[in-house]
């Protein structure tokens, strides 16, 4: 009677804390600030292209320098490993959920003077299991499962990331060789002019300060031709890095390779599309989740914990020989603690609180780098537009110039000023087309482009 009326006060106890909430969590958080419908740079709603986003370029070499890199650049191998590290942490907290299963045995034999005593054996397996009824190591283990998650998307952030630097470098490669092909035509161009100024002076037409100048104006040409070098062996030696090789002075870039960039501007789709495209915010997404499962866990570390134990084994001793079994079962509540475990609940809130205004915050920065990029764009291909009319205006100065001076209507300085501006404008031109292909590789790490195939279940998702 005594037992049954315990066993009945147990359920009770039971029966009560399991009509206690416990925590659900929340696998669809948003951010606490709503963005517009629309990039205000752009109308397209179209989503962003499944393909990886560097096939847009056109360039064979890209790609195969990329792909190259996705596979063995230092710094994604080392991601790849904290999310082997993160996804065994995992395992480890999963297999609580399961009974711990053990094997023991001991012999021995005892001697009472000279005479032995029968000897006694004893062999069999042990249970241990912690019954997970709310839901306690199941919230840590989804915690930990979500962090692993998060660490996948920080590799995934890192290999877009990766791809970008490439991409950069790439293009940056390309701008100093055509600098550098551009300043060794300037040479030539300049040095045929003085070669003619030289010869004018020596037939009496001409002035030592003509030839002076224009010697000054081919000095300043090849004055850059050393540090573009310089610049195309950094861009150079990057990509071997990147690529996880070391620096060997050799050149990737093809000599006839071009700043040439499709006018056709790439998918960016709405705002909201960047919580599933950016892998940054993905992986903030997951962290915060995991903090809601450990609000969970905290919670229900308030609650009984029941363990169930027991044993089977086989004996043989002086007083029994045979199977043995044993079943245990108890709970913990815990009573009295000072608050601690209150305090741990409270703390898993401010850090739920603080990634959540984290998740915001990055959505807003975001959002804020596809604007920056649409309109550097737009305003950058604005200001090139502008730079070739000059450039083709400067053209013609050029060769006016240059017929008045033939004529001996006017002097060599409007020859030689229309010569600098036209040098200086097809340098910048190079520069300029380099900035507007950066911008571009900006906008795609901004809408989270593709870094492998995605498939249109994966962008509906």
């Amino acid at each position: 009677m005594k037992t049954l009326f315990n066993f009945s006060l147990i359920s009770i106890i039971f029966l009560s804390l399991s009509a206690c909430s416990v925590h659900t969590i929340d696998y669809q958080p948003k951010p606490v600030v709503k963005a517009g419908a629309l990039f205000s740079e752009t109308a397209d709603k179209q989503p962003v292209s499944g393909r990886p986003w560097w096939l847009g370029f056109n360039r064979p070499l890209l790609n195969e320098l990329i792909a190259d890199s996705l596979n063995a650049n230092q710094t994604v191998l080392q991601a790849q490993a904290r999310l082997r590290q993160a996804r065994a942490v995992t395992e480890q907290t999963r297999s609580s959920l399961f009974p711990q299963v053990t094997v023991e045995g001991d012999a021995g034999k005892t001697w009472q003077g000279t005479d032995p005593r029968r000897g006694t054996a004893n062999i069999g397996s042990a249970l241990q299991w912690e019954l997970d009824i709310f839901n306690r190591t199941s919230a840590l283990a989804e915690a930990d499962r979500l962090d692993a998650q998060a660490r996948l998307e920080d590799m995934n952030a890192l290999r877009l990331t990766l791809s970008a630097e490439v991409a950069n470098a790439y293009f940056g490669a390309v701008a100093a060789q055509r600098r550098l092909i551009l300043l060794e035509d300037q040479v030539r161009t300049d040095q045929e002019l003085l070669d003619l100024l030289i010869l004018r002076l020596e037939n009496g037409v001409g002035t030592n300060v003509e030839v002076l100048q224009q010697q000054s104006l081919v000095a300043e040409s090849r004055s850059l031709i050393p540090s573009t070098k310089g610049l195309l062996r950094i861009f150079e030696n990057r990509l071997d890095v990147l690529l996880g090789q070391m620096p060997d002075g050799q050149n990737r870039i093809y000599a006839d390779e071009t700043l040439d960039l499709a006018d056709i501007m790439p998918a960016v789709g709405v705002p909201a599309d960047l919580l599933f495209n950016r892998p940054d915010l993905r992986a903030v997404k997951s962290e915060l989740i995991a903090a809601d499962a450990e609000i969970a866990a905290a919670i229900a570390d308030r609650l009984p914990r029941f363990n169930l134990g027991g044993s089977f084994s086989y004996t043989d001793t002086a007083a029994y020989s045979g199977p043995v079994t044993m079943i245990l079962g108890n709970f913990i509540q815990p009573l009295i603690d000072w608050g601690q475990r209150k305090a741990k609940i409270e703390e898993n809130r401010a850090v739920y609180e603080e990634r959540l205004a984290l998740f915001a915050q990055l959505y807003l920065e975001a959002v804020e780098a596809v604007e920056n990029a649409l309109t550097r764009e737009h305003r950058q291909r604005e200001f090139i537009k502008r730079l070739e009319e000059r450039s083709v205006l400067l053209k013609k100065t050029k060769d006016e110039a240059e017929a008045l001076y033939t004529q001996g209507v006017d002097d060599y300085l409007s020859v030689l000023n229309a010569l600098q501006e036209l040098n200086d404008v097809e340098r910048d031109l190079i520069d300029e087309r380099l900035i507007l292909i950066n911008t571009r590789i900006a906008l795609h790490r901004a809408v989270g482009g593709a870094i492998t195939e995605r498939s249109e279940t994966e962008k509906a998702n």
